[in-house]
This record gives structure tokens, sequence and C-alpha cells, in this order.
């Protein structure tokens, strides 16, 4: 269960949304929101620690399958056979198709929305979590055959 939880791409989704919430907030700049950065912070700090945690216990219980903190490669990938490395080459075609389409409409927002402060932000928000769903999209529909 431990390997599967810190492989899936929910856990590298969800850092990607604390880190985002924490810039966003950090950016609206007025002094009631200093207790929420603060907060925002902690919790980011917290994750990691508790990410950092369950890889240590990960690594310790199965040391033939390590997962590596700062590994090139990142942790969701399962390329253990074959199999595993060709569901992970079809996720990551349908991501590339995804970027393929999204990313000059997302160009195209920024330019045309660029009078919105937050716009890029959130826009590279949503960008980065359709990759994630995609993946785990892909990931689901290849395991079941």
């Amino acid at each position: 269960m431990l390997p599967k939880i810190l492989r899936s791409p929910f856990i590298p989704m969800f850092s990607y949304l604390l880190i985002l919430g924490f810039l966003f907030i950090s950016m609206i700049g007025s002094e009631n929101n200093q207790s929420l950065v603060r907060v925002c912070l902690l919790i980011l700090m917290a994750f990691t620690l508790v990410w950092v945690s369950l890889i240590q216990l990960n690594n310790r219980k199965y040391p033939e399958s390590k997962i590596k903190y700062l590994g090139a490669i990142p942790p969701e990938f399962r390329e253990m056979d074959e199999g595993q490395q060709w569901v992970t080459y079809k996720a990551c075609r349908s991501v590339y198709i995804y970027y393929s389409y999204a990313l000059p409409l997302i160009v195209g927002l920024c330019f045309a929305l660029s009078n919105i402060k937050f716009m890029t932000l959130l826009l590279l928000g949503v960008l980065g979590i359709g990759q994630y769903i995609i993946y785990w999209l892909s990931i689901r529909k290849f395991k079941q055959f």
C-alpha cells in the first residue's frame, strides 16, 4: 500500500497545488494575509517532512524497490518490467499530446488576459494539474488490460 501511495501521481499534484497556493497567497501581499502565508508555509513544510519520512520508511521496508528523493525520474514512474515501461511510455505520450494542444492555448490566454494580475500563475496551475490528471487517467486505462 505504501509504495502505491508514494508512486501515485496525486502526491506531486498535491505538492504542486500547495506550492501554487503558497505563491498565490504570498502574491496577494496584504498585512492580513501574512498569518495565512505562514500557515501555508507550515503546511508545505509539514507535507515535505511527511513525504520524506514515508520514503525513508518505504526504502527500509522495500529495499529492492527504493524511491529516490531527488531523482531525475519521478517516483510515479513504475518501470520495474517491460509492461510497466510500456504503460509509462503510453502515459507520457498522452501527456505530450496534451501539451501540444494546451501550451499554445495557455500562451494565447496569457496574452489575451495579461491585464489580470494572477492569470499567468492560475493558467500554469491549470496546465500542471492537467498533466497529472492525463497521466493518471492514462495509467488507469492501460492497467485495466
